[in-house]
């Protein structure tokens, strides 16, 4: 199984696609995430993960805070 970080800057848009599909902002190649899964959008100041009616719906496991590590 692999796993990836996307950094997202909301200082270009205020709104990314996540999904399957290429043309997506975020693409998943995994057969359970729908061509487009959801959406991560910037209000005020509070990020938000809408799910873009797939079939399955969209679930976050997220605990406290998620710490983030740079690679050099």
């Amino acid at each position: 199984m692999s796993k990836a970080v996307h950094v997202i800057n909301f200082g270009y848009k205020t709104e990314y696609n996540v999904g399957r599909r290429i043309t997506n902002d975020i693409t998943v190649s995994d057969i359970s995430v729908s061509r487009e899964q959801a959406k991560i959008r910037l209000c005020g100041n509070r990020v938000y993960l809408c799910d873009s009616m797939s079939k399955f719906g969209t679930f976050v496991l997220v605990e406290g805070l998620l710490p983030l590590t740079t690679i050099n």
